[in-house]
């Protein structure tokens, strides 16, 4: 599923995209570092706000859209309170029916983070994966 060999995820030039999240106390482990549950949701935050942006209502889970196959995440540095949070969204590789998203997390232009989710079109209702839209493909390549 790696593209990392052709682009550094850790690199904030990599990237076109880009949502905002925040630190919150609730998001800190008994040591008060973020805890892994938290670097999956600032992905999410990144994840959803790119792909309702690129395609509205493409992730609200009824009717046709986005279903998450795949899921890697690579923790690079500690995080901590409080903080923004910086979310980097690339295309990584488009298929017929998913597309692979590379993401990385950043605090103050350091790179705590990567992140690669492959994403299936599908028709949620069904269960069953579809093929892309033309239009969607094109929206999807402005970001890879």
């Amino acid at each position: 599923m790696s593209a990392e060999a052709t682009i550094d995820l850790r690199e904030a030039a990599s990237y076109q995209y880009w949502a905002d999240d925040i630190v919150r106390y609730a998001d800190l482990d008994r040591l008060n570092h973020v805890n892994n549950v938290a670097f999956a949701t600032y992905c999410e935050t990144g994840r959803v706000d790119f792909l309702e942006n690129l395609w509205p209502g493409c992730t609200e889970g009824s009717g046709t859209g986005w279903v998450i196959a795949e899921f890697k995440l690579k923790y690079l540095a500690a995080a901590y309170y409080p903080n923004q949070v910086r979310i980097g969204c690339k295309v990584l590789h488009i298929g017929n029916s998913s597309v692979i998203l590379g993401q990385g997390l950043f605090i103050n232009d350091s790179c705590f983070a990567t992140a690669e989710s492959v994403l299936v079109w599908a028709d949620t209702r069904k269960e069953k994966s579809l093929v892309m839209e033309d239009a969607l493909k094109l929206k999807l390549r402005e970001f890879s």
